[in-house]
This record gives structure tokens, C-alpha cells and sequence, in this order.
């Protein structure tokens, strides 16, 4: 039995060919399954699960949640409301279908000699970057209803405007990462002299032009550019209507109440964004930093980096629950209810 870390020493520098169009008959011969150290594999896996678990069960009693609770009285029925619980679901729904979909075939993919070419490649890549790219969408959409809803003029979308942009984030997410998705193949990484091993990546000459300088700015940097700025505000805008509430005795207690619920929304919408931009940015930066630059990593540093960053873009399913958890008092009262009733 080989030592699969014996190879470590020798991949200071390491070449890459597609696997499926390799005719070459010369170059090493024998194949290795990924020769980064298994403990390291091992531990990142556990990561993986411990996420994607505590994600996949909190985002299903979030939407538990939201679909036993009780019908709105006249306060919860405006727009503003209904839009924020769209919102809520649509967010959890991407976060449980990240966990469900994309993690265990991560998970496999690193621990067993699967999914490493073909078809097989190009899907579990695609569920890998659908999901989040779905989110910053949604994001998107929340941003900019939100924005225009603080202004001077205040302007509220209809639930169902909201709920067209909504689908329409969903389908542009699931329709343009079919493109990068499909560059990605198997790719021959020669070790050493005598050893290779086959890699999920991202095939540079399936199109005539880079497409991750296409995509990169429009899907990512763009969008969270915008939405940084507009949450920024939408930080100034909270903190000068939190100031005048303190000031400000309102005779209107209904008025006084829908006022302190779309501070309290806005503020659950800003908290769940820079979640997700944060841990997110790390990941896109190091997939577009590594196929422009091309930095010269050894292959087992290389893999850990970039399924490490994985590791913390999968972050953001579990601070979204904390965040439903830390900001929404009738979720912790549901969860009071359910798993800790009161003896009679």
C-alpha cells in the first residue's frame, strides 16, 4: 500500500492537461487519488458536515416556521412585512438546498475517487456555485426594495413585484451558471515523473476567452459593490430612525409599532447580507485570483486552499440561523414551545 502523503515533497511544481482530450503517450504513468494528507481531508469533511448539517436543520425549522405561523393580523399583513417573510424563506430555502444538494456531493468528491470528470464534474460544480449565486441575487432584489422603501419618498413593491423579482433571481442564477459549470472537466495534474492524479477543474480552452473575467464582475462584483453601498445606508438610515424614536413620543401606537417592526426587518435583512458577503468573498476571490493569476502553489497546498475556502463559504447557512435565532423573538418563542413546553 502507497503512503499518499510520500508524494507531497515532490509536487513543488505540477502541470495541467484535460484528462478527455490528453493524447499525449509520454509523462508518468501511475495515477494517485488526490495526494493531499488525510488527515487534513478528514478534518476539512468533518467541517464540511458539521456546516452543512447545523445549516440543513436550522434553515428546516426556520421554514417550519414561517409556515405555521399563524395568519397576520392587520400589522403583519402590510407589504412590508409579507416582503420581509418572502425574503426569509427564499434565503432559507437556497441556504437548505446548498446544504442538502451541493455539500454531501463536496464531501464525496474529496473522500472518494468520484465525480473527478464528465458530466459527473460538471454537476456537482454546478450545484456548488448555483446556490450562492441564487443568494447574492435575492440579495440583490433586497437591497434595492429596501433602499427605495427608507428614502424621503418611500416606496414599498407589492408582494407580488417582489415575488416576480424573487423567481427572477432564481431562474438568472440557475440559467447563467450553466456556462462556467460547463468548462469544468476533468484536468490531468502530473506530479512527479511517474505519478498523476485527475482533478475537477476548470478547463481554460473550452471557450475562446476567459470566461471568469465575463462573469466575475457582473455576478459578483457589481452586485456586492451594490450591495454593500446600499446597506451601508441602509445602516445611517436605521441608526438616525432608531435616534428619533428615542426622541420622538409617537400618540399613534400602531404607527409607533410598524415603525420599530421595519427597523427590526431592515436590521435582519443587513445582519443576513454581510453574512453571506463575507464568508462568500473569500471563496470568488480565490477561484478568480487562481485561474488569472495562476500563483505557482504545490498541489496539496493548492487543494486545501481551495477546498478550505469551500469550507468557509459553507459558513453562511449556520450564521443565517444564528441570525434568525439572535433577531427573531417569536422564532425563539416557537422553538420554546416545541422542544421546551411548560409543564402543567
Amino acid at each position: 500500500m502507497y503512503n499518499e502523503t510520500s508524494w507531497l515533497v515532490t509536487t513543488a511544481t505540477w502541470n495541467r492537461s484535460s484528462f478527455n482530450n490528453d493524447t499525449e503517450t509520454t509523462g508518468p504513468t501511475i495515477y494517485v487519488f488526490t495526494p493531499a494528507p488525510y488527515a487534513a481531508k478528514h478534518v476539512l469533511c468533518f467541517l464540511l458536515a458539521f456546516l452543512g448539517g447545523t445549516g440543513f436543520v436550522g434553515c428546516c425549522l426556520i421554514l417550519y416556521f414561517l409556515w405555521k405561523k399563524p395568519k397576520p393580523n392587520p400589522l403583519q399583513a402590510h407589504s412590508f412585512a409579507k416582503n420581509l417573510t418572502m425574503y426569509v424563506r427564499s434565503l432559507c430555502l437556497s441556504d437548505l438546498l446548498s446544504c442538502a444538494a451541493s455539500l454531501p456531493l463536496v464531501c464525496l468528491q474529496m473522500s472518494f475517487d468520484v465525480f473527478q470528470s464528465g458530466w459527473a464534474c460538471k454537476i456537482v460544480r454546478y450545484l456548488n456555485f448555483v446556490f450562492p449565486v441564487i443568494t447574492i441575487n435575492i440579495l440583490v432584489v433586497i437591497s434595492l426594495e429596501k433602499y427605495l422603501s427608507t428614502r424621503p419618498i418611500p416606496r414599498t413593491f407589492r408582494v407580488s413585484t417582489v415575488r416576480k423579482m424573487i423567481i427572477g433571481a432564481w431562474l438568472l442564477g440557475i440559467l447563467v451558471m450553466l456556462f462556467p459549470a460547463a468548462a469544468y472537466d476533468g484536468i490531468r495534474v502530473n506530479l512527479n515523473d511517474s505519478h498523476y492524479t485527475v482533478i475537477c477543474g476548470n478547463v481554460e480552452l473550452f471557450y475562446p476567452f476567459k470566461i471568469t473575467l465575463i462573469l466575475f464582475p457582473i455576478q459578483f462584483l457589481l452586485p456586492t459593490v451594490f450591495i454593500i453601498y446600499v446597506n451601508v445606508s441602509l445602516i445611517r438610515t436605521v441608526w438616525i430612525k432608531r435616534k428619533r424614536q428615542l426622541s420622538c413620543n409617537m400618540n399613534n401606537a400602531f404607527k409607533a409599532h410598524l415603525r420599530a417592526t421595519r427597523i427590526k426587518g431592515i436590521s435582519l435583512l443587513i445582519a443576513l447580507t454581510f453574512a453571506f458577503i463575507f464568508p462568500f468573498s473569500l471563496f470568488v476571490v480565490n477561484i478568480a485570483y487562481t485561474q488569472i493569476a495562476k500563483p505557482q502553489r504545490d498541489f496539496s497546498t493548492d487543494y486545501m486552499i481551495r477546498y478550505g475556502s469551500g469550507s468557509i463559504a459553507f459558513l453562511n447557512p449556520l450564521l443565517n440561523v444564528i441570525i434568525y435565532f439572535a433577531q427573531m423573538k417569536d422564532f425563539r418563542e416557537f422553538l420554546r414551545k416545541r422542544f421546551f413546553p411548560k409543564k402543567e
